[in-house]
């Protein structure tokens, strides 16, 4: 049967526990040329077609049984779940995969410890702050009204951030290279004052009504704008944005979802992509319905996307996907007050899936060498050394409910800390040195990085524009 390793497990821990898996998605991988011929068989068998982009269709299943049939269809390659995928900024993660546990037909029927050997370990959601518990933060620049935070916060804005990967003065990119943003929306703003192309993929408002979106769009690519922690800077400033919004205020997106974006980002002609998100890996590398849609479409359209590599450090074998493929350019947080790579960032060298079967792994590594091997860079995402130490953040543009979840203020900026504030860095960055000439592919940037070192928590380690 051409079933993902990763579904044949979540159904065989199922069966296991008495549960009769019914009505569930699958993403399935086909031969391009015969894609429409499936989709023809697959609604005579009674299935749903939901979906689809260039090699994959997305399926609504009634059973196992129909799942066996539906693998012996000609042109079938292989047949994924269609996991639950959330953004990668520390305690907005735990929220909505938690929400996506519990939405899915499956997974919200297994128990914890079935749920982490499929790489979907569930922490502790954060606990929002009170009044009582804000005092005024140490750090308040000359000119600056102080600013109240939760206790044992300390802050910084992306303009002082930016500084630590080198980003240049001459922030502005030239409108012949398009960026694109996968995330949670985005909204007019101080900081976000340009006409920018949106598509809605879930069913909300079209303006960001969380603020991770907005966040991570202002970071890498939006307007110098005044706000009251001091002047606000974006790593690089475009001029011709897409945001495609996956994610609702509250809820998670679905893989599909995800891979209509990065579908959609790349026929736009989006160079960079930045994506600060993941889910769990399906499989290896080859098998993993985003990591070779990813692949696939760096190889056809010459885009490169800058993919979060997770917050689920500091354990070993915790990549997430889509940060996974091998095209990808995967980020690890970089703690701005400690110098070092944050606790929570998610270490390599792969995915959980493949900490089970080191045999596979091998043989991917034999094939591919160290492009296998993740995170392959790092950038400042806020986050502590150490449990116990100061929770250091990071200032930028937000709008929806975020906003004032640490500093008690609706006025447009606020601090977040994940490998999801890392990947705009990054993206940023790539962006003005596709439009400046000096890289052109992510291979590009990767021989560049590659003489920087290696490890498994720092990839190649901390990324900077004087390498290139």
């Amino acid at each position: 049967m051409r079933v993902n390793p990763w579904l044949k497990e979540l159904i065989e821990r199922a069966e296991k526990k008495g549960i009769d898996p019914k009505g569930f998605k699958v993403i399935i991988q086909v031969d391009p040329t015969k894609q429409e011929e499936i989709k023809v068989v697959l609604r005579r068998m009674g299935v749903r077609v939901l979906g689809q982009v260039t090699g994959f269709i997305q399926a609504d299943v009634p059973d196992v049984a129909t799942l066996e049939k539906i693998s012996k269809i000609e042109g079938v390659i292989n047949i994924s779940y269609d996991v639950p995928v959330y953004p990668m900024a520390v305690e907005v993660d735990q929220f909505f995969k938690q929400v996506g546990i519990l939405a899915d037909p499956i997974l919200s029927q297994l128990k914890p410890h079935d749920l982490e050997a499929l790489g979907l370990k569930v922490k502790p959601t954060a606990i929002m702050p009170k009044i009582g518990e804000a005092i005024l933060t140490p750090k308040i620049p000359f000119g600056v009204p102080p600013v109240i935070t939760r206790r044992g916060v300390e802050w910084t804005l992306v303009t002082e951030t930016r500084k630590i990967i080198e980003a240049p003065e001459d922030f502005k990119i030239s409108p012949r290279t398009k960026v694109a943003v996968i995330d949670s929306g985005l909204s007019p703003h101080p900081a976000m004052r340009k006409f920018f192309h949106q598509v809605v993929m879930t069913i909300d408002l079209p303006m960001d009504t969380m603020g991770h979106g907005q966040w991570c769009s202002t970071c890498a690519f939006g307007d110098p704008a005044p706000s009251r922690y001091g002047k606000f800077i974006p790593v690089a400033s475009a001029s011709k944005l897409l945001h495609v919004k996956v994610f609702s205020a509250f809820g998670p997106c679905s893989a599909f979802q995800v891979m209509r974006a990065m579908e959609y980002a790349a026929k736009w002609g989006a160079k960079v992509i930045s994506m600060s998100l993941g889910g769990p890996l399906q499989g290896s590398v080859t098998q993993d319905p985003e990591c070779v849609l990813l692949d696939n479409l760096t190889e056809r359209y010459g885009c490169i996307f800058v993919v979060a590599a997770g917050n689920e450090g500091p354990d070993e074998w915790t990549i997430a996907s889509p940060g996974a493929a091998l095209k990808a350019l995967t980020v690890g947080s970089y703690s701005w007050k400690y110098g070092d790579v944050a606790v929570f960032s998610s270490r390599g060298p792969q995915g959980e899936w493949y900490k089970e079967h080191k045999d596979v792994f091998e043989s991917d590594y034999a094939k591919y060498r160290d492009i296998l091997i993740k995170p392959d860079v790092l950038a400042p995402g806020g986050g502590p050394v150490k449990e116990g130490q100061v929770v250091d953040q990071i200032v930028a543009g937000v709008t929806g409910w975020y906003d004032g979840f640490y500093d008690f203020a609706a006025d447009g900026f606020e601090m977040m800390r994940g490998t999801s504030m890392a990947t705009p860095h990054v993206a940023g960055l790539v962006a003005w040195l596709v439009d400046r000439g000096k890289v052109r592919t992510v291979d590009d940037i990767k021989n560049v990085m590659r003489r920087a070192g290696k490890d498994i928590a720092r990839g190649w380690g901390l990324i900077r524009k004087s390498y290139f």
